[in-house]
Parts: structure tokens; sequence; C-alpha cells
């Protein structure tokens, strides 16, 4: 009697999880492979299922197909199969493809950090000029700040020496006036009385 295996114990003889099986042979299935079930509908494999899951697993993992290649080619679909017998040149095609990309994505990588680094220098370039530009305007308020306090002291010099003119002026005139005023009055004391016959003729005057 031929030996039967329910959907667990397949799993173990093929070497895979049981769900990992389930999907594998929903695949396999769908692609027209036929799994005996019993009368409650639960899958039933032989010892041929056995070895067509080995072929069918190897196909996969081994040859590089998808599971519906595998299962084409399991079960004869020619179209499949003849895909399948391109898919080597195809799958190298697609790795020189993907290889061309990341060569190109590193590249623009590379760009793109070069870019960065520009981006960088002209901002710390920048913050350069603008520091230089606050202190070239804080030089012109320090120095016109100073051109004003220089000029002042012209001013209020020149202020004082006037008033101090001014004041030599008055000065010299009361000097003068008390001198005309002194001179005077030395001459009245200086200047002799009229006596006797002068001084009669001073009074009939």
């Amino acid at each position: 009697m031929e030996k039967m295996f329910g959907t667990a114990e397949f799993a173990i003889q093929v070497g895979v999880t049981k769900s990992s099986l389930k999907h594998y042979i929903s695949i396999l299935e769908n692609s027209g492979y036929h799994v005996k079930r019993d009368h409650r509908n639960y899958r039933l494999f032989t010892e041929e299922d056995v070895h067509v899951f080995q072929n069918y697993k190897q196909l996969h993992q081994e040859k590089g197909m998808t599971l519906k290649e595998a299962a084409a080619v399991i079960i004869g679909d020619d179209t499949i199969v003849q895909d399948a017998e391109m898919l080597p040149a195809k799958r190298e095609y697609h790795t020189q493809v993907v290889e061309k990309y990341d060569d190109l994505s590193k590249t623009m990588e590379l760009l793109a950090d070069h870019i960065q680094g520009i981006e960088a220098q002209n901002a710390q370039l920048l913050q350069l000029i603008q520091m230089q530009h606050q202190q070239n305007e804080w030089l012109k308020e320090e120095m016109s700040m100073m051109k004003h306090q220089l000029e002042e002291p012209k001013v209020d010099y020149k202020r004082q020496l006037d008033r101090v003119e001014s004041q030599n002026s008055a000065i010299m005139s009361v000097l003068n006036k008390l001198t005309v005023q002194k001179l005077k009055e030395e001459v009245q004391e200086v200047e002799p009385e009229p006596t006797g016959f002068m001084k009669g003729l001073f009074k009939r005057k």
C-alpha cells in the first residue's frame, strides 16, 4: 500500500515549515499540479509528491526561478519553461542594470555630498562677509564719534578764547578809566593854590 503523508509530516519530509508548504503547494496547484485530498478535504501527499516538491524547491532556491516559473517547469508548461531557460541571461542583464544603477546612485551621493560641502562653505563665507560688514559699520560709527569728539574741543576752545579776550578788553577798559582818574587826581594835587596878587586877581575875576 502506498504511503501517504499529511501536511505536517510532508513539511518535515521536504524540509520546510508548514506555513511555507501551504504557500508553495497553493502555487503549484494553481499551475495545474494535482494533490490528493481525503474525505475532509485535507491534502494527502505521496512519495512521488516528495520527489516532485524537492525538484520544485530546488528550481526556486538554486536556479533562481520564481515559484510560478518553477511550478510551470514541474507541470511542463513549454511557454514558461522557455522563459525559465532564458532566466540566466535575463538575470545577468538585470544584475548589470542593478550594478550600473548602484554605481550611478553612488556617484549621485558623492555629488550630493560635494554640493552640500560647497553650500556649507558658501554659508560660512556669507557669514564672514556679514561679520566683516558689521565690523566696518562699527568702525564707521567709532570714527564718526571720534571725529565729533575731536571737533567739540576746538569749538569749546574758541568760545573760551573769545570769552577771555572779552574779559581782557573789559579789564583793560576799567584799568584805563582808573588810570585816567588817578592822573586827574594827581594833577589836581600838584597844581599850587593862587596867593597874594594872583589870588586877588582870581577873586576879582
